[in-house]
């Protein structure tokens, strides 16, 4: 019952779906039917997948994965293999999508499997056609429209493959029979009231008058295809039609038109596929074979142990037969008495080892637990370059080279240099944060206290800011005292005090104020930095300060990592002080931190 609403949800809410699905687990696991566990991890897997939650998705069907090959569900392995190929393809890694694709076609020709052929034989075409080995792909994408017409599958995985087989059409220039295929499949998909489905058939169509040079029509059909992914909030369908529409209006040489769409793509493209997923599917794959190795070292130790009691066994049973024979109590003492010593001395060895185990345990433990942290602080360091500081470069480059291509006149590109320079001031600042952070992960930064008065800080900080207060036409009203001193480090509390101003103005309106006050309470010294803005969540305010940061846009579409609070935080604390956060949504927000006097 959970498996089918799990399945249903998947569609509708991706929670409601996971959730129904975990309950099935739970049941499954109670049940003890591994079968159905494994069906259930899938289907979760499918729905992460649905949503293009990449990462989540391996790990649920490597769990599918692992149960599976723990019952040798032939049928089973092979879907597990398939899914995962599919994630890979999605993730543009071609040859290893293509492995699993083979490995999921040797398993359904083992059960005879005729359904699950063709969606090995339908996936092996994608590769293929990525390759540009059209022919291959048209005999295995045929075969597995055949296989679906003989067993009457539904219609909307008939609608897929008449997609897949235009595509292929398409690219052997085999147009008027690829015409009538994907129209044949855009009619199959009205039917079933799938709109994806048919923006992805549109989008083949596009690519046909295209390659027909039928400029008018591409546009007409692309445009159409792209407003159905936008509807849908379909990110990886709209980044094909972003790139789709890109092409067509540079072959009109309608470069300012073309220039939106290609930017589209980008950003869309660097949201889907990245390092840190490809790293994750690595690690995941190499905790599956880990896992299939240590069942079977414990499978081999539990016949080992059954064969050494076994031996045991016999030889009691032969000691004992020799004694009766004998009836000589003095054999049977000197016997006893040596078995013991014997038994003592094994003991003794097996101490000896088992202590030794446990010390090699608790070292691998601890480069375990090491080798986790680097890879934690590496995983968020190649996210924050790979997001936070590439997405406004991949402004910058896009920009540059419409200037060197010459498609941007003088006056066009006078126009864009506030916003080249305001993407040029925020990498300045992310890489002040994000060098600054990196060197408190490595445990490579000193503490300095000494005394200086915070006022004259925060109007130094102020001073450098005023271009952006003036942006926004902000009133700075400064409270704290003229005579006030702290004893910290200074550079480290100049960068908490950036941080936080810099916030104040990003998420102030347009002609708000920000105020500054400080008061003392038992040898600590309070400065809080309040705005009137639009204030912060409750459910964000509690994870402003957790490793897990959040990101929000200010309110003239400034950008940020979420890493300055995260830094202050750390910063405060070596300082012997404390660091919160209060707000009310659509009054403002209020940051304070104390630190010794």
């Amino acid at each position: 019952m959970y498996k089918e609403l799990c399945w249903q949800y998947r569609n509708l809410d991706m929670l409601s779906a996971v959730k129904y699905g975990q309950k099935g687990i739970t049941l499954a696991k109670k049940l003890g039917y591994k079968k159905g566990e494994a069906e259930i991890c899938r289907f979760i897997g499918l729905t992460y997948r649905h949503y293009f939650l990449f990462s989540e998705s391996l790990s649920w069907y490597f769990k599918a994965l692992n149960l599976s090959t723990q019952i040798n569900d032939i049928v089973g392995i092979g879907f597990c293999y398939d899914n995962l190929g599919v994630v890979r393809f999605n993730q543009k890694q071609f040859d290893d999508a293509l492995n699993y694709f083979n490995k999921a076609k040797e398993h359904f020709e083992q059960a005879n499997h005729q359904e699950g052929l063709s969606y090995a034989y339908n996936h092996i075409c994608w590769v293929l056609v990525e390759k540009e080995e059209y022919t291959s792909a048209l005999d295995y994408i045929q075969e597995a429209l055949f296989i679906r017409r003989k067993i009457k599958a539904s219609s909307e995985q008939i609608s897929n493959t008449l997609g897949d087989v235009a595509t292929v059409q398409v690219a052997l220039k085999k147009y008027s029979a690829a015409k009538i295929t994907i129209n044949e499949g855009i009619q199959l998909a009205r039917k079933l009231n799938k709109p994806i489905i048919v923006s992805v058939h549109q989008l083949t169509l596009a690519s046909l008058y295209l390659n027909n040079n039928q400029l008018d029509q591409a546009i007409a059909i692309a445009q159409s295809s792209y407003q159905i992914a936008q509807e849908a909030n379909n990110s990886l369908q709209r980044m094909k039609c972003a790139r789709a529409l890109a092409k067509i209006y540079e072959k009109q040489q309608k470069y300012d038109l073309a220039y939106p769409y290609l930017i589209e793509q980008y950003a869309l493209k660097d949201s889907l596929f990245n390092e840190e997923i490809n790293n994750k599917t690595a690690n995941l794959e190499a905790k599956y074979q880990f896992d299939l190795k240590e069942r079977q070292l414990l499978e081999f130790q539990r016949r080992q142990e059954l064969e050494n009691k076994r031996n045991l066994d016999r030889e009691r049973f032969l000691s004992s037969l020799l004694i009766a024979a004998l009836l000589f109590v003095g054999v049977l003492a000197f016997f006893i008495y040596q078995k013991r010593k014997q038994d003592k001395f094994v003991n003794e060895e097996l101490v000896q080892k088992n202590a030794e185990i446990s010390r090699q345990n608790q070292e691998i433990q601890e480069q375990t637990a090491q080798l986790a942290e680097n890879n934690r602080f590496k995983d968020r360091l190649f996210s924050i370059i790979s997001h936070d500081l590439r997405s406004p470069v991949v402004g910058l480059v896009g920009s540059l080279e419409l200037v060197n291509e010459g498609l941007l006149s003088e006056t066009e590109f006078r126009n864009m240099l506030p916003d080249l320079a305001h993407n040029i001031n925020s990498i300045q600042s992310l890489l002040d944060n994000l060098l600054a952070w990196a060197r408190t992960q490595m445990k490579g930064i000193a503490i300095l206290p000494e005394a200086f008065h915070i006022r004259e800080l925060l109007d130094d900080k102020t001073s450098m800011f005023k271009k952006q207060i003036e942006a926004k036409a902000l009133n700075i009203v400064n409270h704290i005292e003229a005579d006030l001193q702290v004893l910290a480090d200074k550079n480290m509390i100049d960068l908490v005090a950036r941080n936080l101003l810099s916030n104040a103005i990003k998420f102030s309106v347009q002609g708000g104020t920000i105020t500054m006050t400080s008061s003392r309470q038992k040898g600590y010294s309070q400065i809080c930095i309040a705005d009137n803005g639009i204030g912060i969540s409750a459910d964000n305010l509690n994870r402003l300060f957790d490793a897990q940061t959040v990101s929000t846009k200010g309110t003239a579409g400034e950008m940020g990592t979420g890493l300055g609070l995260l830094l202050s935080k750390e910063f405060i604390e070596q300082n012997g002080g404390k660091i919160w956060g209060e707000s009310v949504v659509g009054e403002g927000s209020r940051f304070c931190f104390t630190i010794p006097e």
